[in-house]
């Protein structure tokens, strides 16, 4: 999830349930269109914040002033939770008026009632993806709009495994039998790789990655132990659920976080597909899901002159783990965007750009956008560098047990004021924890 900036302070009154929640709900072209027409400003400001909201205000105006496409054909993958998750409306009527999906991912009210466990599979797959978190997207999209790009969306469910993924991806390429590029950020490029090894090479043009973690990431262990910061933080908006129950429940029935753990060969002496090697304590992960993760990447498309990924650094990440008496112990430094090791990002033979940019702020960063650009139109970017050494600096450790400590406290979104909501949607797009003193509590 992207950062934005926090506003200055609106009006301190405090919203009614839905006063603001018109984002959280819209189509995304109908977000779009309003942000060019000016509609829904207030909450759409809140939503995107106000140093963003006015400057895609300005992109999505020139975007719908932009010529009609005649460049290639773009599809933007989201990362892992950066599709919206919920039930599109139901029958022709419904349709007809223009209804707003019933979104559960990612509505703070909803989030707030507990109704995170409705994403438990198997009892929630009848939930599907309905968007994307356009404040992690829109910008790219308006950009490569503007340059001329007929670019869409492709959400996708991300609870579930690469395999189904993949195939729903491929499908969708072979129906339109169009070539494409695809730019997939995170999760999404392993969605991409999935698919390109049942296509022929024709219909997939170009993959470009951004902060694909290709050999896992130490993320997906945190998650499913609730130690994630972001899991942590989730949890302090719903006031009736743990972060621990959260990732027992309802975390640890996705396929989509097993399969992005990384195999056994990037961690000494530790293979976490075996059940048994997970601590006792806390959160633990099925025994039958491991097993499956444990061949899926052998589906992955392999590197190939197609494939470019842009990688950020110098953010203090997650880049190893042993296991101790006490559970997990995590080590880390720089070498990496704050969510996937350099390590693990890298590929033998993958072409790589770098910048020093957050997992999450990897799309909306204006370097990026404009390598991403580059690279669709030409293949080649001068706007990053080709080379980044991987600095030996000082090594952190730390533990499951000090990172449950944090972010223990509830907050009460229906209470917060427009400025105190924006503020936690601020951090929660960040890396640091929520501090719950600063907000109404439950």
């Amino acid at each position: 999830m992207a950062k934005r900036h926090a506003a200055a302070p609106p009006a301190s009154r405090p919203l009614c349930a839905r006063d603001a929640d018109w984002a959280f709900h819209a189509d995304d072209d109908e977000v779009l269109d309003a942000l060019a027409d000016g509609r829904q400003a207030k909450s759409l400001r809140e939503y995107f914040g106000a140093p963003a909201y006015a400057e895609l205000c300005v992109l999505a105006a020139a975007a719908r002033r932009a010529m009609r496409p005649r460049g290639p054909r773009v599809l933007i993958l989201p990362g892992i939770m950066g599709s919206k998750l919920g039930r599109p409306p139901q029958g022709a009527r419904a349709k007809r008026a223009g209804r707003p999906s019933e979104v559960l991912w990612i509505d703070p009210l909803q989030i707030a009632a507990g109704r995170l466990t409705a994403l438990t599979l198997p009892s929630g797959k009848p939930l599907q993806s309905v968007g994307v978190l356009l404040f992690s997207y829109a910008k790219l999209r308006l950009e490569l709009r503007i340059a001329g790009c007929d670019v869409s969306f492709h959400p996708y469910d991300w609870r579930l495994g690469l395999d189904e993924l993949g195939t729903a991806l491929a499908a969708r390429i072979a129906a339109q039998g169009r070539p494409v590029i695809l730019v997939a950020h995170s999760m999404g490029g392993l969605v991409a790789r999935m698919a390109a090894r049942m296509l022929p090479k024709r219909l997939v043009r170009k993959l470009i990655m951004l902060g694909t973690p290709n050999e896992g990431s130490f993320a997906s262990v945190q998650a499913l132990r609730g130690t994630y910061p972001f899991v942590r933080k989730m949890s302090t908006l719903d006031r009736k659920h743990s972060a621990e129950y959260l990732a027992q429940n309802v975390f640890c029935t996705f396929p989509g976080l097993y399969h992005m753990l990384p195999p056994p060969r990037r961690i000494k002496g530790m293979d976490l597909f075996d059940a048994r090697r997970w601590p006792a304590d806390g959160p633990t992960p099925s025994a039958a899901l491991l097993r499956q993760a444990a061949i899926v990447g052998a589906g992955l498309a392999p590197v190939d002159s197609r494939m470019v990924h842009i990688i950020g650094v110098n953010q203090e990440t997650v880049v190893g783990l042993r296991r101790t008496a006490a559970g997990f112990e995590y080590s880390m430094d720089r070498n990496g965007d704050g969510t996937v090791p350099l390590s693990l990002a890298r590929l033998p033979r993958l072409k790589c750009y770098f910048v020093d940019e957050a997992h999450a702020d990897l799309a909306n960063n204006v370097r990026v956008i404009r390598a991403v650009i580059d690279l669709v139109r030409r293949g080649r970017t001068g706007a990053l560098p080709r080379r980044w050494r991987a600095r030996a600096g000082s090594v952190r450790r730390i533990d499951d047990a000090q990172l449950r400590t944090e972010g223990a406290g509830k907050i009460d979104w229906r209470r917060l004021t427009p400025a105190q909501r924006e503020a936690v949607f601020a951090e929660l797009d960040s890396g640091r924890l929520l501090p719950a003193a600063r907000h109404p509590i439950a």
